[in-house]
Order: C-alpha cells, then sequence, then structure tokens
C-alpha cells in the first residue's frame, strides 16, 4: 500500500517522507478509500486552501478535517431520500458551494504565499484601470525580458537564481548513450505539411459555441455509430441489441459512458450510466452494475461496448467491456536526410505574476545554441491565469503584449530554423474555444509557420500529433479505475486518445474548457496512431512508448516561480521505419 500511495504522489512530482506516509496511511484506513482518491483530495485540497504545499504532518491535520467534512457530505446525500420541495440558498450556502467547486480544480500554476487567504476584489472595487492605449506609438527593445513589459518588476529574480538549469530529467530511450544535439545537416530543411481537413473552416469568421442542440446531437451519435462499427468487427457480432431490453441471457450493447446526476455530481461505480444511441436504444441510459468486473477504467463520453445481463430491465449487470481498437501506426515512405532534431515547449513563458517573459529569452537562447531544425512552441503566451492579467496590471492590451511576444520570437530566433506557432485557448486575447484556430499570418517570418490547435504535422513522412490542451489532467480528475496494482496509469490516459480516436474524448469536458462541437468534429480527430504526440500537461512529465507512438508530456516551460521544463527530439527514420531519442530538460 505504502508503494502504491507514494507512486500516486510522485504522478503529481510529490515524494513525501515516511512519517508523512504513515499517516497517509492511517487516513487510508481510517476512511476506508483507495490510495489515487486520497492523493485527488489531497491535490485539490492544497490547490486551494495551501497554495500547492507539499503534503507534511502539520497540514495534513487541516487536510484530514476537509477530508472528512467532505466523505461524510457525500454519505448524507447518497442515504437521504430527495426532497421533493425547493432549494432555497443564502448567501451562506452559496459560499459553500463555490468552496467545494472549487476542490475540483485539481492544482495549477502556484501563486504566491503572500495572495493566499487574499480576498478576491469585486467587479466594483478592483476594476482595472482602462490601458488600451499606453503602447501606442512606442518602440520596443528587444534584448532583455523587460523589452516585453517595461515597467513590470516582477520576480524574475527567482527564475535567474535557479540551479538546476539544463539538467535532463527523463530520456528516452532510458539506458541510450549521449547524443549530440547540434544541428549537423545544416543545408537540409524539412518540409511541414498539415495534415488531415484545412483549416479554413476554423480562419473564417463563425459563431463558435452556437450550434444548435439538434446538431450537437447528430455529432456525438455519429462517433457512437462510427466507433460502434469498429467494436462490431473486433467481437464478431452482425449488430447490438437495445440496452434497456429485459433479457435474462448475456447479450452485447453500445453506448457511451455519462453520470446519473441524481447520485453525485462526478462519476463513480453508483451513477454509471450507458447512454444508448437512437437507432439501436432509442437513446435510452441504463444504470450499469460493475461489481462483477475484475478491472475497468471510465470516464464520461467514452464510447465502449457491454456484454452482460437486463435481468429485471432496469439495470444491466455487466460481464466484460470492449473500447474500440487502437489503429496502428501510419505508414508512409519517410525521407530525412540524416538526424532531424526538435525542439518543444509549452507555455506559459513568464512568471505567475509578472510580464517579463524571462523564461522565454532562456529558451530563445537554448534553440540559437543547438539551431534545430524544427522548433514547436505552444500557448498559452499572455496567459489569461497570469495575475497580472487576471487584475488588468498591464501596460499595453492583450493584442499589444502578444505581438511584442511575436516580435521577439521573430527577430531572435535564427532565420535557419523553423519554427511552429501552436495557439491555446488560454491566450488572453484570443479566441477562447476548442478546438482554437491558428494565429493570424500577417508579418510573419518566412521561417514561421502557424497552427490550430490540436493538429497533425506531416514532416517528411513522420506524423506528429500535438495540442497546448491539458486533456490528460482533465481525464484524470474524470476518470474511475480499477486496476492492477502498479499499472501504468499515465499511459492507460494516453491509450484513451487512441482508443476513442479523439484529441478531447471527455464529455461533458471540464468546465473551464469550451468546446465547439461541430468543429471539433473536423479537427479533433485521432484516427490513426502517429509516430509522436505532444500532450504538454500539468501532470509528471513522462516519455513513453504507447501502441508504438512516443508519447511526451514536457510539462510547462514555467512551473510556479521557477523554471519549468522542455523537450528535445532527434528522429532518425528510412523507408516506414521511424526511430526517435528524446529528453526532456529542465529550463
Amino acid at each position: 500500500m505504502e508503494e502504491h500511495l507514494l507512486n500516486e504522489f510522485e504522478e503529481f512530482g510529490l515524494t513525501p517522507n515516511k512519517k508523512v506516509l504513515e499517516k497517509c496511511i492511517e487516513l487510508l484506513k481510517k476512511y476506508s478509500i483507495t490510495p489515487d482518491t486520497l492523493v485527488n483530495h489531497w491535490i485539490g485540497y492544497t490547490a486551494t486552501k495551501l497554495n500547492d504545499e507539499a503534503p507534511s504532518l502539520e497540514n495534513l491535520i487541516m487536510f484530514e478535517k476537509d477530508l472528512a467534512k467532505e466523505l461524510s457530505a457525500k454519505t448524507k446525500v447518497k442515504s437521504e431520500p430527495l426532497s421533493e420541495s425547493p432549494i432555497i440558498h443564502n448567501i451562506t450556502t452559496i459560499t459553500q458551494i463555490t468552496e467545494d467547486d472549487e476542490l475540483l480544480v485539481g492544482y495549477g500554476t502556484p501563486v504566491r504565499k503572500s495572495s493566499v487567504g487574499a480576498k478576491r476584489t469585486s467587479g466594483l472595487e478592483g476594476t482595472p484601470q482602462n490601458k488600451r492605449l499606453a503602447g501606442l506609438g512606442q518602440t520596443y527593445s528587444v534584448h532583455t525580458p523587460s523589452a516585453f513589459s517595461p515597467s513590470t518588476p516582477g520576480t524574475s529574480s527567482k527564475f535567474s537564481s535557479r540551479n538546476n538549469a539544463g539538467e535532463v530529467v527523463v530520456k528516452y530511450p532510458a539506458d541510450d548513450a549521449a547524443i549530440n544535439w547540434t544541428r549537423s545537416n545544416e543545408s537540409w530543411e524539412p518540409d511541414i505539411q498539415l495534415h488531415g481537413t484545412a483549416e479554413t473552416k476554423l480562419t473564417t469568421k463563425y459563431n463558435y459555441m452556437f450550434s444548435r442542440l439538434r446538431d450537437k446531437f447528430e455529432v456525438l451519435e455519429e462517433q457512437i455509430n462510427d466507433l460502434g462499427d469498429l467494436m462490431k468487427k473486433k467481437l464478431g457480432i452482425d449488430d447490438f441489441e437495445p440496452n434497456c431490453v429485459l433479457k435474462s441471457e448475456t447479450f452485447h450493447t453500445v453506448g457511451r459512458i455519462c453520470c446519473d446526476a441524481t447520485s453525485g455530481s462526478r462519476l463513480n461505480t453508483s451513477s454509471l450510466l450507458l447512454e444508448g444511441t437512437r437507432n439501436t436504444s432509442s437513446g435510452q441510459s441504463v444504470p450499469l452494475d460493475v461489481s462483477q468486473l475484475k478491472e475497468f477504467s471510465f470516464f464520461p463520453g467514452q464510447v465502449i461496448a457491454v456484454e452482460g445481463s437486463n435481468p429485471t430491465g432496469k439495470k444491466m449487470v455487466v460481464t466484460s467491456i470492449t473500447t474500440p481498437p487502437i489503429n496502428p501506426v501510419f505508414k508512409t515512405d519517410v525521407s530525412i536526410e540524416g538526424p532531424l532534431n526538435m525542439m518543444v515547449a509549452c507555455g506559459p513563458f513568464t512568471l505567475p505574476d509578472d510580464l517579463e517573459f524571462a523564461p522565454l529569452v532562456e529558451f530563445i537562447q537554448q534553440v540559437n545554441t543547438l539551431l534545430p531544425h524544427i522548433v514547436i512552441i505552444m500557448g498559452p503566451f499572455v496567459d489569461v491565469k497570469n495575475k497580472k492579467v487576471e487584475c488588468g496590471d498591464l501596460d499595453y492590451t492583450y493584442q499589444e503584449q502578444f505581438d511584442i511576444v511575436m516580435r521577439e520570437l521573430q527577430s531572435k530566433i535564427i532565420n535557419s530554423v523553423q519554427v511552429c506557432i501552436i495557439p491555446s485557448w488560454r491566450d488572453v486575447h484570443y479566441r477562447a474555444v476548442y478546438p482554437t484556430p491558428p494565429f493570424p499570418q500577417e508579418n510573419k517570418a518566412p521561417n514561421f509557420s502557424f497552427f490550430s490547435d490540436p493538429c497533425i504535422l506531416n514532416v517528411n513522412g513522420v506524423f506528429i500529433a500535438l495540442t497546448s490542451t491539458d486533456v490528460l489532467f482533465h481525464l484524470s480528475k474524470e476518470e474511475i479505475a480499477v486496476t492492477p496494482h502498479g499499472s501504468d496509469r499515465l499511459g492507460r490516459l494516453v491509450s484513451h486518445l487512441f482508443s476513442q480516436q479523439s484529441f478531447y474524448p471527455l464529455n461533458p469536458p471540464s468546465e473551464e474548457m469550451s468546446i465547439d462541437l461541430e468543429q471539433a468534429e473536423d479537427h479533433c480527430k485521432l484516427s490513426f496512431t502517429p509516430h509522436l504526440l505532444f500532450v504538454p500537461s500539468d501532470l509528471r512529465h513522462f516519455i513513453k512508448n504507447v501502441s508504438g507512438c512516443v508519447v511526451v508530456n514536457m510539462e510547462r516551460a514555467v512551473k510556479g516561480f521557477c523554471g519549468g521544463t522542455y523537450s528535445r527530439l532527434q528522429i532518425t527514420g528510412e523507408a516506414s521505419s521511424v526511430q526517435i531519442k528524446a529528453e526532456i530538460v529542465r529550463l
């Protein structure tokens, strides 16, 4: 149990000492919960109450009170019948609901300890000054971090005083020899092409999030039908049967996992529903009894085939689960002249309480030192979660601040390096929708290319899939699983993307996301397994082979008030064979 608990903490970059682990084991036994449940509660609690502090004996005392309160509240909800009278909230209950919702946010970029407990300013009290015209008519220097925001004092000294810059934290393959990351074949330029649906629909003006319910239903129905056809072939059956049919013999049916809202706000074994298709099950949902399954993994929006019986017509007793098959790695003719060197980083690129962009300047220096063939830079660039953005303390408009960042990148990165820019829904100046259209390409340098989030790039026959959205963290908060001890949780989360053939299979999505389902149908499909997949996340960094694809989570360029990490890769190949060597390095 101790090893299992330690593994759960390490997935979030935490390494508690032995006394803390003993206290946590005591809590596991006392409240009869699993290690992953305890750690998930801790991550939510420390993100909102303790400024992302590491677990200690002192703060575990307060955490236990919060844990006991939440567990008892859930037990009370399950045991009490629903009241027929309407619920009337007052300011006290509304505040409590808000605090409970914040526990589900998980952990993000830590804030200063001095801000813990500070009251949020209301719109009337904290209205920022209008500074939209503050930067007009000025010229900008591009030699120091202060060029991005000259009047911002910030905390870049904390970043500059770090002592672990350049440390290699992950290497793939693990036992590989040292790699020369300096560009060798300087004259060769790789050919970068967008694979899949053209981005013309995304780049034109359209009213996103204005889809009719009928159109959303058609998109979701088509997803179940398409994946259902694949599972029919996998099971060797002709058709699926309705999920609500009264039948004591086993049969197969198909549908989407969803949550019974009357049983709780989050998915659990008591709230599992299988929503059937219109043609097969008339759109009806049936509760699932998974007590006979030795292992399973579910999340809202997952399309699966279920084998079982329905002796009462009201609940299906599940005996086995079938997920859509994972398609093999795409076979193409690879034409790479010598090793292809790449560097990949994901924003934010400045510390949480300044806009000096010191980490971005450092990353540009690393690029100009190693001179890779391709650099992929993913947003956010002007992060909506930055403290100065949140309070409106900017010297320029959002767009002007972003333009300064782009000018710095295009003027400083050497022209022989091809740069791919990927947006993020967290870019405060841009469209807060997923899939996110590429940035406008006016006045761009010849070696710069702008793509959407997500996208798949074809680089001389090597297929590279990438998204700047933290889909792994969103899945980890919603997934419920019973798996063998020591199983690879992060690898399982990635396999969901391949199995569901989607960059973002979660439905409904995280509360912070705005997904346009009609556009996602064209631009968020992952219909084959690529050679490379980049999924930057707040979860612990890793590089691993999942179903033949090398998956890289390089985390972010900034983590708290310290430098984060980025990845560098070397790709070789010929015919249909591709070899990948990679490292994750501290910035």
